[in-house]
C-alpha cells in the first residue's frame, strides 16, 4: 500500500465509518480494511495515518487500535499464513512507533505502547537492539523537562516489556535479556523514582494540588510494578546494592498520607491505593524470595501495614490494598519471623481488627449472591476466592495457627461463640453474624482425602453440636425464603462435613435438602443438589457406601420432580450442580415406573431445548 494523499483520505474515511451507529457504512468499512490489510506496508499506512496531525483524534485513535490488533495478527504469524509483514516494513515501523508513542495524546498513547509490546514479545532484545537506548534516553530528555505525560508513557512501555520476567520459567536465555534490561535501565529506573519521590514530597506539602499529584503516583505505581518484574526471578546486585533508597520510599508511601490527593474524589484515593497495593506486592515478594536481605526492613514494614489495615474501609474500590497488605502479613506469618505475631494481645488484636471485619459479609457480597449466582458459587465453593477480603482474611489466620495453632483455636472459638450469642439477642437484626461464625468455621477447616472422598476437621468446634445447634435450626426452618444467605451457608456446612454427621441425622433432613430445591435462589437450590449429590458418594471404613437405594426411596419422587423443577428456574436452565445430583440420585435410586416417567419427561424436555 503506497502511502499518498488518496491513501489518507481512504484510510481516513473507511476508519470514521467503522465509528458509524449505521450498520451498512460500517461493515463495508471493515471489509475493506480487512481486505487491505493483506497489502504490504498496510500497518505503515496506517501508522502514518496515526502520526497525522491534521487528521480527527478519535480516528487516529481508531486507527491505532486497528495498527495494534494488525500487528498481533501478522507481526510474527505461523508458517502456515501467507500474510505477514515484511522485513522493510518492520524496520520503518520500529523507527517510528517510539517517538509517535510519546507524542501522542494518552489514548493513542495506550495503544501504541500495546502495539510496541507486541513487537518487543518476539523482537526484543535480539531483532530490536536499540529500543531500550531509546526509551532510556527519551525517559532522561522527560525526566529532566519533568514532562511527566511522556516519562509515563516509557515507563508503562518498560512495563508492558519487562512482564515477561514475571511468568516466564527461567532459562539461560531469559536471564540473559533480564541481565541485558537490569544493565541498562536499572539506574535510570531508580534515578527517575527517586526524582519522583522529591516532587511528591513538595507538591504534597502545604497548599499542594491533587493536579500536580495525580501523574507522579502514577509514575511511582509504574515503577513499582517495574521493581517487581525486574526482581522476580532473583534479586539483582543493583537493587541489593540500593535497597535502602528504595525501601525508604516504599515505608514512606505506607505511612504517610496525601490528603490533597485522597480527599479530590474516588479516583484520586485509588490512585494512592494503588500505589500502596504495588509497594505491597513488592515486599511480599522479598519476604518470599529474598528473606535474608529483608529482615532488616521487616520489623517497620510489619507495623506501617498493620496500622494501614486499620484504616482502610470496607468499600470495595479499597479491596485490592486490603488484600495485598493482608497477603504481606499472611507471608510473614508463615515465615521464620512469626514470632512479630508473639506478643501479648497481638493474635487477639489480629482477629478483632482485620480477620473479623473482613469476613463479615458487605452489601456487595449480597449483590454478587443475588445477580451472579454462578460466580458467587466459584468463589464460595468452588474455591476462587483466593483474591477476596473473606479468604484471604482466613488465610492470614491459617499461616498464625502453623506456629501459634492453640491460641488461635482459643481466640477464634471464643469470637464464634461471641458472633453466635449476638445472633441470638436478635435474629433478624443480626443474622450476619451466624454466616460470619459458620464462614470462619468452614474456611478454616483442614481438608483431606478419606474413604474416596473428601473429608473435613476442625479443632474450632465440636462439630456434631454446632451442627445440632446451630445448622439444623437453619435447615429445619418453615420459611426457606427468608435469610437465603444464611441457609447456603448451611447447607455448604453439611455438605464439607457429611463425613462427620451420623447418617440417621442426615437421613432425617434429606426431606429439607429436597425442599430446598424448590427455592427461588439460585445459590440456595444449587447448594441443596450440590449437597444431596456429595451425601451419595459417601463411603464408610472398607469402602463401603453410606447411603443405598433404600435410603432415599420415600423422598425419590419428590427429589426427582423438585430437581427437574429447579432447572426451570431463571438462569438454572443449565445448572450443572442439579445436573449431577440428577444423574447421581438416578444412578442410586431404584427407578421404578413412577419415577421413571417424570426422570424420561425431564431429560427429553432439556434435549429438545
Amino acid at each position: 500500500m503506497e502511502w499518498n494523499q488518496e491513501t489518507l483520505q481512504s484510510l481516513s474515511q473507511c476508519f470514521l465509518n467503522t465509528l458509524s451507529p449505521s450498520p451498512v457504512p460500517r461493515r463495508q468499512a471493515e471489509a475493506f480494511l480487512s481486505s487491505a490489510s493483506e497489502q504490504p506496508n498496510y500497518g505503515l499506512a496506517v501508522l502514518r495515518l496515526v502520526a497525522e496531525p491534521t487528521v480527527d483524534d478519535q480516528i487516529r485513535q481508531a486507527a491505532a487500535v486497528n495498527f495494534k490488533n494488525h500487528l498481533r495478527l501478522w507481526w510474527a504469524p505461523s508458517p502456515a499464513d501467507t500474510t505477514r509483514i515484511l522485513d522493510p516494513e518492520k524496520d520503518q515501523i520500529k523507527s517510528l512507533i517510539v517517538p509517535l508513542m510519546l507524542s501522542s495524546s494518552p489514548r493513542i498513547q495506550s495503544q501504541l505502547s500495546e502495539a510496541l509490546a507486541v513487537i518487543s514479545k518476539h523482537d526484543f532484545p535480539q531483532s530490536w537492539p536499540n529500543l531500550l537506548p531509546d526509551l532510556v534516553s527519551n525517559l532522561q530528555k522527560a525526566s529532566a523537562s519533568s514532562d511527566y505525560t511522556s516519562i509515563n508513557g516509557i515507563l508503562g512501555t518498560a512495563n508492558s516489556i519487562f512482564k515477561k520476567f514475571r511468568y516466564q520459567y527461567k532459562t539461560n536465555d531469559l536471564l540473559l535479556d533480564l541481565k541485558y534490561c537490569l544493565d541498562n535501565f536499572a539506574k535510570p529506573l531508580l534515578d527517575i523514582f527517586l526524582k519522583t519521590a522529591q516532587l511528591i514530597d513538595v507538591a504534597a506539602g502545604p497548599g499542594g494540588a491533587a493536579e500536580a499529584l495525580r501523574p507522579l503516583f502514577e509514575s511511582q505505581r509504574l515503577c513499582c510494578r517495574l521493581f517487581y518484574s525486574l526482581n522476580f526471578q532473583e534479586l539483582p546486585e543493583f537493587f541489593e546494592d540500593h535497597m535502602t533508597e528504595w525501601m525508604t520510599e516504599f515505608q514512606k508511601y505506607l505511612t504517610s498520607s496525601y490528603p490533597a490527593l485522597e480527599s479530590s474524589g474516588p479516583d484520586g484515593l485509588t490512585l494512592v491505593d494503588e500505589l500502596r497495593s504495588a509497594v505491597c506486592e513488592n515486599i511480599t515478594l522479598y519476604m518470599e524470595k529474598n528473606e535474608e536481605e529483608f529482615q532488616g526492613y521487616l520489623n517497620k514494614f510489619a507495623t506501617a501495614v498493620w496500622s494501614l489495615l486499620g484504616e482502610v474501609a470496607q468499600s470495595p474500590s479499597r479491596d485490592r490494598l486490603a488484600i495485598t497488605a493482608i497477603k504481606f502479613l499472611t507471608t510473614v506469618s508463615t515465615s521464620v519471623h512469626h514470632t512479630l505475631f508473639a506478643g501479648d494481645g497481638v493474635i487477639q488484636q489480629i482477629c478483632q481488627t482485620i480477620v473479623i471485619p473482613n469476613v463479615r459479609l458487605r452489601e456487595e457480597d449480597e449483590e454478587l449472591f443475588e445477580m451472579n449466582y454462578v460466580e458467587f458459587i466459584r468463589r464460595d465453593m468452588e474455591g476462587s476466592d483466593l483474591d477476596t477480603r473473606r479468604r484471604i482474611a482466613c488465610e492470614l489466620f491459617k499461616g498464625i495457627a502453623a506456629n501459634y495453632k492453640a491460641q488461635v483455636t482459643s481466640i477464634l472459638s471464643a469470637q464464634i461463640q461471641n458472633l453466635l450469642s449476638s445472633f441470638a439477642t436478635n435474629p433478624d437484626a443480626n443474622w450476619k453474624d451466624k454466616d460470619c461464625a459458620i464462614y470462619l468455621v468452614v474456611s478454616l477447616a483442614t481438608k483431606r482425602a478419606a474413604g474416596g472422598s473428601a473429608s473435613a476437621t476442625t479443632d474450632l468446634i465440636d462439630v456434631e453440636r454446632f451442627f445440632n445447634t446451630v445448622i439444623v435450626p437453619e435447615l429445619q426452618s418453615q420459611s426457606i425464603k427468608e435469610f437465603p444467605m444464611l441457609k447456603a451457608g448451611a447447607l455448604k456446612f453439611f455438605t464439607m462435613f457429611r463425613n462427620h454427621i451420623p447418617k440417621g441425622v442426615a437421613l432425617g433432613l434429606f426431606p429439607d435438602l429436597v425442599r430446598f430445591l424448590s427455592s427461588e435462589s439460585n445459590v440456595v437450590h444449587s447448594y441443596a443438589a450440590s449437597c444431596i449429590e456429595k451425601l451419595l458418594l459417601v463411603k464408610d471404613e472398607g469402602g463401603r457406601v453410606r447411603y443405598t437405594s433404600a435410603d432415599i426411596s420415600s423422598v425419590l419422587l419428590p427429589l426427582m420432580n423438585n430437581l427437574f423443577a429447579a432447572l426451570r428456574f431463571p438462569e438454572s436452565e443449565e445448572n450443572q450442580y442439579v445436573m449431577k445430583c440428577i444423574m447421581r440420585v438416578l444412578g442410586v435410586a431404584d427407578i421404578s415406573q413412577g419415577v421413571a416417567a417424570p426422570s424420561i419427561a425431564g431429560l427429553t424436555s432439556i434435549l429438545n431445548e
